[in-house]
């Protein structure tokens, strides 16, 4: 069943614009989409149909380059904005990549409260910032870091967004890599640098996790070549509501590579938190 798409652009507490898309029933739970680090939420048009929005400093969203926009608790209040905008209840939130770091961004905002989400999914995704990313970052990714955050060599930026947008899945077509790398171009390098080094406090995430409250669906795929699912995994430590699910085959953007089954995981899982 097709539903209508509803695109706003948002307010975030700090005045910044938060580009986002929400289709199907608002009145159920739904699942909002953030993707990956210099992308946008382009990446989720072939699969789209539930909520989904451009984090600040990617694709059509505010690019704040001052140090106080990127305080952790900014990219919660655009989270917030994205919730309120559409007036959503108990959202599940699904980050991709380093995406999920922003989880860690919306607990730490909003500490205790168990009824804001009804749960989190992490698609192949950093579980938090710093160490986080050297836990999780597979070598071929790290490796494409320091062009990517450099800004005296154009060929090696240029090399290494192609090298990782095509590392990220052998099934997307040329239309989704163009759009992808036209992300990462105009994208101020300022901007990155933040999107890589931002800090963020890590106790309500774990938190959440020792006292059970915040169902985890860990979603890992065996051909990923950006991040490594099984060690992002082992980094969340003893969360007591936690489901770990390996794809067979499946590579960084599995909605691609295994749609299916990435669909009847999360479909499954949400309804078992739900039940």
């Amino acid at each position: 069943m097709s539903h209508v798409t509803t695109s706003l652009v948002l307010i975030s507490a700090d005045g910044t614009k938060i580009y986002a898309d929400a289709a199907g029933d608002f009145t159920k739970p739904a699942i909002v989409f953030i993707h990956g680090v210099s992308l946008s939420s382009v990446v989720w048009n072939d699969i789209f149909h539930d909520s989904k929005y451009d984090t600040r400093g990617h694709g059509r969203s505010g690019m704040p380059t001052s140090p106080c926009a990127w305080e952790s608790k900014r990219l919660a209040e655009d989270f917030d904005a994205v919730v309120e905008g559409f007036s959503l209840r108990r959202p599940f939130v699904l980050g991709w990549s380093l995406g999920a770091t922003h989880i860690v961004d919306i607990l730490s905002l909003h500490p205790g409260r168990e009824e804001y989400l009804s749960g989190a999914i992490h698609l192949t995704g950093v579980p938090f910032m710093g160490p986080g990313i050297g836990k999780a970052g597979t070598q071929f990714a790290l490796g494409c870091l320091p062009s990517l955050n450099q800004t005296n060599d154009v060929e090696k930026f240029q090399d290494a967004s192609r090298r990782f947008v095509n590392g990220c899945s052998k099934h997307a077509s040329f239309e989704l890599k163009s759009l992808c790398l036209g992300n990462f171009v105009t994208q101020p390098r300022a901007v990155t640098k933040f999107v890589f080094t931002r800090e963020q406090d890590a106790t309500e995430f774990f938190r959440a996790g020792e006292r059970g409250f915040l169902p985890l669906l860990a979603i890992a795929c065996t051909d990923d070549l950006i991040v490594d699912g099984r060690s992002a995994a082992s980094a969340l430590g003893p969360w007591k509501n936690l489901k770990i699910v390996e794809i067979e085959g499946a590579d960084h953007m599995p909605w691609l590579s295994h749609s299916e089954a990435m669909r009847g995981l999360i479909a499954d899982w949400v309804k078992e938190v739900l039940s």
